[in-house]
């Protein structure tokens, strides 16, 4: 595993520059991270543009042995795009428009927002896309972070047109959601409003199915508004690997990562944790995004036991790793504080430097030894790709499911905080090995557990996998809530198959409707060569583990 950090060239005066490589060089640190946030550097005004302090640093870098992943700067349009397109900006769900004064105060549906992120992405991928330093490219930053949904016109507009090519006309729309309920029947695609608070004396709320559909639009739109800035590198950018750094869902899941990452190079995920359980999650939920080795963004420079957390990143998949980051910022709403450095605001090397070169040095040592040995198998635990073989577990995370559930409990963190401060916590503390997190059925493999919690969204193909997988000899995990719900949000009126196969299941009924006792295993039924458990929709940890003692002794 390589070590990089994030470096902001645009921040110092040049001539600080080769000190600063210089230090970063004798760290051991082989790549650093640039220009996520500098377009007003880059395009100080619309279409007058200034490469050369970009030029002269990847330039630099490369006299000092240090690649460079360029990022591009969309997260932070310029004021003067704001001021002359004011449509740009993102409206909050209160009404007001999000000012200028931060970062990502922009939508992602907004025609010219969009024509002139495009526009600076082509004007850097045209500039830098074969410059033999720039070895990787990342998107934008933390895709729907401070900015989560948009209320705004031109979001409006979008969702309409979203609404019609899903659903085909306004009648099958009316009849998916059930809107014959409060005589909510539309006529037109242009009547349907976005689910802003309601105003009234007692609480008022919009319809699931509309709460949903918004929900997977607004993470739909920031996909599309990769993709596209996707299209525009690859045309300059040869085979050099892109990716982005998505965010950890403590602060919201507002973007499938499934989807997010479908047509890029390698997962990214930015990672601030003290936890061992949770940065193990989102190693493992990144390596299971593609399927392959994962980067890690941004990972905070002065984090305690740097050298442990080092090793448990690496051995989960971890191929390139960045720092973040490598100095204090003297000015700015992250001044002095941030996340850790590896040098003091003077300077000076700060208390993790030390690991860091004792670490790099070691991996350089081990690269040597490993031109006389030979390679580690694929799958072994702390090779460049630990492989979904090597997992003996899987934890399924399904990002329609934890909308609904946000939408039904008024908590966004409801599902994520569960999964993975209560499920994933207990998996990872009854098993010591590698945990695969999946999103889709085609995932599912040859594990000896498969555990999907609060999977509330019936999905047929997921249905027959698992039905084929546990007479197979899988051994499946699932709370009460299993399959409640259509793809639309609406409840089911029929028991799908798999509660009479797996559970044999003959009321005409569901299990949380039908059993009102208290107990960590509701139910536990052999079928095939398998069998299948299910647990209570807010189980705790400590009925987590009593679970997962049980099943991995069946």
């Amino acid at each position: 595993m390589n070590v990089g950090i994030a470096y902001y060239p645009e921040h110092c005066e040049p001539r600080r520059w080769a000190v600063d490589y210089r230090l970063l060089a004798d760290a051991g640190i082989t790549m650093i991270r640039i220009a996520e946030f500098a377009w007003s550097a880059m395009e100080p005004s619309e279409g007058q543009y200034d490469w050369k302090w970009l030029d002269d640093s990847i330039a630099l870098a490369a006299e000092y042995g240090i690649g460079v992943v360029l990022c591009t700067p969309t997260a932070c349009p310029p004021i003067w795009l704001t001021e002359q397109y004011p449509e740009v900006l993102p409206v909050h769900k209160n009404g007001q428009a999000v000012t200028f004064g931060a970062r990502q105060h922009r939508s992602y549906h907004s025609p010219k927002y969009l024509e002139h992120s495009c526009r600076i992405v082509e004007k850097m991928a045209e500039r830098y896309g074969a410059h033999p330093n720039v070895l990787a490219w990342q998107l934008d930053n933390e895709y729907g972070g401070e900015v989560k949904y948009d209320f705004g016109p031109c979001a409006k507009q979008a969702f309409h047109r979203y609404l019609e090519d899903r659903h085909g006309t306004i009648e099958a729309l009316n009849a998916s959601w059930g809107t014959i309920f409060w005589s909510q029947r539309y006529d037109r695609f242009d009547q349907i409003p976005l689910p802003a608070p309601i105003q009234s004396d007692l609480m008022m709320w919009h319809h699931p199915s509309l709460e949903l559909e918004f929900a997977r639009f607004s993470s739909n739109g920031i996909v599309e508004f990769a993709r596209a800035q996707t299209r525009i590198l690859r045309k300059y950018t040869g085979d050099r690997p892109i990716t982005t750094n998505a965010f950890m869902f403590s602060w919201g899941d507002n973007v499938n990562w499934a989807e997010l990452f479908a047509e890029l190079d390698v997962a990214g995920v930015d990672i601030y944790s003290g936890d061992e359980y949770e940065i193990a999650f989102y190693c493992d939920a990144a390596r299971g995004a593609l399927a392959r080795p994962f980067w890690i963004m941004e990972f905070g420079a002065s984090s305690p036991e740097l050298d442990r957390k080092l090793e448990l990143v690496s051995q989960r998949g971890c191929s390139q790793f960045f720092l973040f980051k490598m100095k204090p910022f003297p000015w700015g709403q992250e001044q002095a504080q941030g996340r850790g450095e590896l040098l003091t605001i003077t300077g000076e090397p700060a208390r993790n430097y030390g690991v860091v070169q004792q670490y790099t040095r070691q991996l350089d040592t081990k690269k040597q030894e490993a031109k006389y040995q030979d390679p580690q198998p694929t799958g072994a635990p702390g090779s460049a790709d630990p492989g979904r073989s090597a997992a003996k577990l899987a934890l399924y995370y399904h990002f329609d499911s934890s909308w609904c559930y946000q939408l039904s409990v008024g908590d966004r963190l409801h599902y994520p905080d569960y999964v993975v401060k209560t499920v994933y916590r207990s998996m990872y503390e009854a098993h010591d090995g590698l945990i695969d997190v999946l999103y889709s059925a085609d995932q599912l493999g040859e594990h000896e557990v498969v555990v999907i919690p609060l999977h509330t969204i019936y999905d047929a193909a997921l249905e027959e996998r698992l039905i084929a997988y546990v007479h197979a000899g899988g051994k499946l995990v699932v709370t009460a809530d299993l399959f409640r719900k259509n793809q639309h949000n609406v409840y089911l009126a029929e028991v799908p198959r798999l509660f009479r196969e797996l559970l044999a299941w003959q009321p005409n009924n569901f299990i949380l409707d039908a059993i009102d006792t208290r107990q960590s295993i509701l139910i536990a039924h052999e079928y095939g060569a398998g069998g299948t458990w299910v647990v209570p929709r807010d189980a705790s940890n400590e009925e987590w583990l009593e679970t997962m003692a049980v099943v991995l002794k069946a």
